[in-house]
């Protein structure tokens, strides 16, 4: 497993945040089906984590 899903794992997000490459660039998924409690608690760790450079994709 690569950082980024790693990362998923240890902090549970990989039942609704997958990573992936869209349009060239590394990307976190965001399912929308989650609570908008569960989103903003997803974006706050990858921000955290990997900067605000990180792109994030709520699907």
């Amino acid at each position: 497993m690569n950082t980024e899903q790693n990362f998923l794992v240890r902090y549970g997000l990989h039942s609704f945040v997958s990573f992936a490459q869209l349009n060239g660039k590394d990307t976190f998924v965001i399912k929308n089906r989650e609570s908008e409690s569960m989103i903003c608690h997803a974006e706050y760790l990858i921000k955290e984590t990997f900067g605000e450079v990180m792109k994030i994709h709520l699907n």
